[in-house]
């Protein structure tokens, strides 16, 4: 599996259409559509750590995120 079709299986498995445009636009995304009150899945997390990691190693790798 390319590192593109994962990108996408990753968003698939957060219910995304697109690629949030930083770490911030996808807790927000997500969060919508995942409530806090439900666990999840070992895929949706796995999916998570995905696309935070791509959004981490692209234009904001040096922005602190705000707690």
């Amino acid at each position: 599996m390319g590192s593109s079709t994962e990108h996408r299986a990753a968003l698939a498995a957060l219910g995304l259409n697109t690629k949030p445009r930083s770490r911030h636009d996808l807790a927000r995304l997500v969060a919508r559509c995942h409530p806090a009150s439900q666990p999840w899945s070992a895929v949706q997390t796995a999916a998570y750590r995905r696309v935070w990691e791509e959004l981490e190693s692209g234009c904001e790798a040096d922005v602190p995120v705000a707690a």
